[in-house]
């Protein structure tokens, strides 16, 4: 058995406590936004915006993540012969990991903390109390860290010889949702975050888009060497797969 086997198991603890914790908040979020408490005009905005919410976006990454990863592991771990099909979606694991999974749930983790400690109307309005408890955010603003932090250390990479194939899916992620957030704006007329409203109209509205990409790009280029020093050079990878 190779050393990237036996990481295998700890790979998917991580995978499954990520399905549990989404798939659990995913539901019970789902249930909230049911009823009555519907009839609120605010609870009925902030249900029309929530494909404008980059946090949603996320959770679907962490509820589709954590599948691939287990389609990727199973063989490993019933030390079964490994199907060519399999290789291919480990190779596109470590594409979308670096590219989508890391980029995304870091700017979430550390972006969303310091506004909301500062003020917390400016992105998470006290009223969605109402429908999401403190639990409920803790997993998509703060158990995501810990997650992405789980599979950091226990899936061996390599930094590829070209990033232009990682970065194509980092914008062109960033630019599907810019089209999904801005098309919703005009079809509902408000904003997800409350910050945004405060913007409008002055130089800082199109530097927060700006500066949101850029922060983007400095996170995915950070993870390298924090990588380099967890798993080496290439060349020693290499021996690990």
């Amino acid at each position: 058995m190779t050393l990237t086997k036996n990481y295998a198991p700890y790979r998917l603890v991580g995978y499954a406590s990520a399905l549990a914790l989404h798939g659990g908040n995913s539901l019970v979020m789902f249930l909230a936004l049911q009823g009555d408490i519907m009839k609120d005009p605010q609870i009925k905005t902030f249900a029309d915006l929530q494909w404008a919410y980059i946090t949603i976006w996320n959770v679907v990454f962490q509820l589709l993540y954590p599948c691939l990863g287990i389609l990727c592991d199973l063989p490993a771990i019933l030390e079964i012969k490994e199907h060519v099909l399999i290789k291919q979606l480990k190779t596109y694991r470590e594409i979308l990991f670096a590219s989508i999974i890391i980029p995304v749930g870091i700017l979430i983790a550390f972006v969303f903390w310091p506004i909301y400690l500062y003020d917390r109307e400016l992105i998470f309005p006290a009223f969605i109390d109402k429908v999401f408890s403190q639990g409920s955010n803790h997993v998509m603003h703060t158990a995501i860290a810990l997650i992405l932090a789980w599979e950091f250390i226990f899936l061996p990479k390599s930094a590829p010889e070209s990033h232009k194939i990682n970065l194509i899916h980092t914008f062109g992620c960033y630019l599907l949702y810019l089209i999904v957030f801005f098309s919703t704006y005009f079809r509902i007329g408000a904003w997800p975050y409350p910050f945004l409203k405060l913007a409008q109209g002055t130089i800082f509205f199109p530097m927060i888009f700006i500066s949101v990409g850029v922060l983007v790009y400095l996170i995915y280029l950070a993870q390298w060497p924090i990588n380099k020093l967890i798993w080496g050079t290439k060349e020693i990878t290499k021996k690990i797969n």
